[in-house]
């Protein structure tokens, strides 16, 4: 959060403008693939071809704009963050137990909920899922 803050604060009009223009084709993206047939089938069958479709739908307009520098700045600068840290992290039992808890479903992750609503969750985690969710109910 703090990275994004200080690419906004360095330049704040190309900031916003990428991040409504990613955020608008992500959820144009996903409200097309709910209520479109053919458009959710695609999504199923080639999950990776949407995604990259919704990357270059995005590229595209930030390109139009003039937005894209910014924006790919935005999006390096927190990813080697986040690359610095895991390589510095120690995996200690607790870590080992969250990922075995979200990796069963019974804990969903900020990253998991964004992948599912792309459609890249795999189906073999969602039937077990909802078995240990029925199982929960019960």
């Amino acid at each position: 959060v703090v990275v994004f803050l200080l690419v906004g604060f360095l330049n704040p009009l190309g900031m916003i403008t990428a991040l409504a223009v990613v955020s608008g084709v992500f959820m144009g993206s996903v409200w097309v693939g709910e209520n479109r047939a053919v458009i959710n089938n695609f999504k199923r069958q080639n999950p990776t071809i949407f995604v990259i479709a919704v990357m270059v739908a995005s590229y595209t307009l930030l390109s139009m704009l003039g937005s894209v520098m910014i924006f790919m700045y935005a999006i390096i600068l927190p990813l080697a963050s986040v690359f610095a840290h895991a390589s510095f992290r120690l995996r200690n039992m607790k870590n080992k137990l969250e990922n075995k808890i979200e990796g069963v479903g019974l804990k969903r992750s900020p990253m998991g909920i964004l992948l599912q609503a792309l459609g890249q969750q795999e189906e073999n985690l969602q039937k077990i899922q909802n078995l240990l969710e029925a199982k929960l109910n019960e």
